[in-house]
């Protein structure tokens, strides 16, 4: 089983399509929100293009199940054809629950709370920009970055779940980041 883990598009079509290529062979693809939207504090960087990202999301042959971001506003629900935006989704795969949340409404502390209320293995966040795996207790708490406007070391990320490990790629690479146990 391979679950993808992206967040943070910002309306970037280029960025997602080079993310559906390294995730091709992925069951699953869970997205922690802001699809469309740049966002009031991101800067606009080439390729901007909500209306091309709107296209190639409507052509993605992949599952993708988003959880509604801070950025992401009731006009969007009305141009993508799939419904999306609910603020935290479950999936479960092969014994393994994960969550997902954009993760700007909750403290650490409600996250984690969460985690052990849905005993979730794998709690996928977003919001920040920054890559991030941690433990808790038996689950992870992981954000993959962002495919479009990455903050921190400012290299472009996405990440995945296959047999018991968290693997952090570098969307214009595609070469591992790092990969940690769970």
């Amino acid at each position: 089983m391979k679950i993808g883990f992206i967040s943070d598009l910002h309306g970037y079509p280029n960025r997602f399509k080079r993310a559906m290529e390294l995730l091709g062979d992925a069951d699953a693809i869970l997205c922690a929100g802001d699809v469309l939207y740049h966002g009031p504090r991101n800067p606009i960087l080439d390729g901007y293009n909500p209306q091309g990202l709107i296209e190639e999301l409507k052509n993605n042959k992949k599952e993708l199940i988003i959880a509604r971001g801070n950025c992401d506003a009731e006009v969007d629900l009305m141009v993508l054809d799939f419904p999306v935006f609910t603020p935290v989704v479950f999936y479960e795969k092969d014994g393994v629950r994960f969550m997902v949340n954009h993760g700007h409404e909750y403290s650490d502390d409600e996250i984690k709370m969460m985690i052990d209320r849905f005993k979730i293995d794998v709690m996928l966040l977003g919001h920040t920009h920054i890559r991030r795996f941690e433990r808790y207790k038996n689950s992870v708490i992981v954000n993959p970055g962002s495919i479009s406007v990455p903050k921190g070391d400012g290299i472009p990320s996405l990440a995945y779940y296959e047999d018991g490990y968290i693997v952090f790629v570098n969307l214009d690479s595609g070469e591992i980041i790092e990969k940690n146990k769970i």
